[in-house]
């Protein structure tokens, strides 16, 4: 689908989003990409188009990828799930060396027309898991992970590190929804309802959700069961006001809008990785909107101060990035 050019205004480069196979609507990844996309089309002289594939099967990602490049005659082409399009997307990336095209969460590709990003998670959930320790009575958490992929497997690298800061007898238990190459976890809502109603059951207060759209069967159980979940990648704090803690949010709109505009600028080179962190604003927790009572004024000015201490460098979040 194709955004409507406005009138007026020269736009003469094109810009693509593949989005993953769940689409929009999802209250993640997705939306957030798509968002960063809208924002850049609204401030940037660009045209802008996206797409979803019928699944993450080769046929139906090259058909993609040629729609995206031969009949939307994109120059630019953001690619949200590096982990299930990036294979083919190296491909035709050989095919059409004028495109340029962006993994999203992915190790850099010595290729001269892709460029890579990845996020701190790490970093915004140490400070997930420091406020969870704060806020819960329990010495045991929970993570349940949609798929063991080495970013989530970041996420809960920084939650286990931020908890144990704080309560150093923590235990967490974790648990994968499914295991490379099978990503189904990503998209099973009643399976992620089942897994944090047990965890709940088994004496857990808070589960930190990492699991894209089956993060919403989690954030439902959360709510019937009267505990409490960090929602991931957006603002999921409104789909249970009151019982989403926070939202780790992973700035995907940040970082497309800043893709967009170095591509623009001409200073978007291929075979290099783009960081999003706390110190560009990459990454970051909500405002309590709906759970300020849970959190303390004390407890705030300490992740003020933590968050400001790692985006200088005077505090190192351990990670399995590097």
């Amino acid at each position: 689908m194709t955004l409507k050019p406005e009138s007026g205004i020269k736009r003469d480069k094109k810009v693509g989003l593949a989005l993953g196979v769940s689409g929009l609507g999802d209250q993640s990844f997705n939306d957030m990409q798509y968002s960063g996309l809208v924002q850049s089309y609204e401030r940037m002289p660009i045209q802008a188009a996206f797409r979803v594939p019928a699944s993450n099967e080769e046929k139906d990602l090259r058909a993609l990828f040629d729609r995206l490049v031969e009949q939307d005659r994109c120059n630019l082409i953001i690619v949200a799930e590096a982990y299930a399009m990036g294979e083919t997307v190296k491909k035709i990336a050989l095919r059409h060396p004028e495109v340029m095209f962006v993994l999203m969460e992915s190790a850099a590709v010595d290729l001269p027309n892709i460029a890579a990003t990845e996020f701190a998670q790490n970093e915004g959930s140490f400070l997930a898991g420091m406020l969870a320790a704060r806020v819960s009575s329990s010495r045991r958490f929970g993570f349940v992970g949609g798929v063991d992929l080495l970013p989530v497997k970041d996420f809960l690298t920084g939650y286990e590190a931020g908890i144990r800061r704080v309560r150093p007898d923590a235990v967490v238990d974790t648990v994968w929804v499914s295991l490379v190459p099978d990503f189904s976890g990503f998209n099973n809502p009643s399976r992620g309802y089942a897994l944090a109603a047990e965890m709940y059951a088994s004496g857990v207060d808070v589960v930190y959700a990492v699991a894209g759209g089956t993060g919403n069967g989690i954030i439902q159980a959360a709510r019937e069961k009267g505990k409490l979940v960090i929602g991931v990648d957006s603002n999921q704090d409104h789909l249970a006001p009151g019982f989403v803690l926070t939202s780790m949010m992973k700035r995907a709109d940040v970082a497309v809008t800043n893709i967009i505009g170095r591509y623009l600028a001409g200073t978007l080179a291929g075979g290099r990785v783009y960081r999003f962190d706390l110190e560009n604003h990459g990454v970051s927790l909500t405002e309590f909107e709906y759970t300020a009572d849970r959190v303390s004024a004390d407890v705030r000015r300490e992740l003020t101060d933590v968050s400001r201490r790692i985006a200088e460098g005077r505090l190192t979040v351990p990670t399995v990035l590097r």
